[in-house]
């Protein structure tokens, strides 16, 4: 009887230990276009702490072009996701405006004549308000234009609404 207890108190014990989390989700290769989507170093992270959020585009393996140009804004939910600052990210000329950042927007903009080495359009730091913040986020490109050529790359841009987990090795 005492074995058999010992046994379901270890079989209990095995069962109420946390599982590791599941693989975060991480933005599929494209084969050609352009895809647009909001990545974040940490999708787990609880109120109080602080999270990176970066606006990234995929350019497909097909295509003949770099990006040149772009315009966009991110939002939020600013109950949930507090805005700390902005991250330089040293690729041309590049700018965003935290000025609605109290009512959860931030518009970023930038351009590169030869076009951009880094595909990371924006990038900041955000405060973790509330649970949800991961949901409550949303990416609109308004332009995305093609170095040299000044082709317009809507056609070809897709936005991705989920949002992906990055590897602290990724950044720029």
């Amino acid at each position: 009887m005492h074995s058999i207890r010992l046994a379901l108190v270890c079989l209990a014990v095995t069962a109420c230990q946390d599982e590791p989390p599941p693989a975060a989700p991480t933005p599929p290769p494209i084969q050609q276009g352009v895809t647009a989507f909001i990545s974040i170093d940490n999708l787990s992270a609880r109120v109080g702490q602080t999270v990176r959020v970066r606006v990234e585009v995929r350019v497909g393996e097909q295509s003949d072009f770099r990006v040149g140009s772009f315009t966009g804004r991110l939002r939020f939910d600013p109950t949930k996701l507090g805005f700390r600052e902005e991250n330089a990210v040293n690729d041309g000329l590049r700018i965003a405006n935290a000025r609605n950042a109290a009512a959860g927007e931030i518009r970023f903009a930038g351009a590169n004549p030869t076009g951009f080495r880094t595909l990371v359009l924006y990038d900041g730091t955000f405060e973790v308000r509330a649970a949800g913040y991961v949901q409550a986020l949303q990416l609109q490109m308004e332009e995305l234009s093609a170095a040299l050529s000044l082709q317009n790359l809507a056609p070809q841009l897709s936005v991705s609404r989920q949002v992906f987990q990055y590897r602290p090795a990724q950044r720029p």
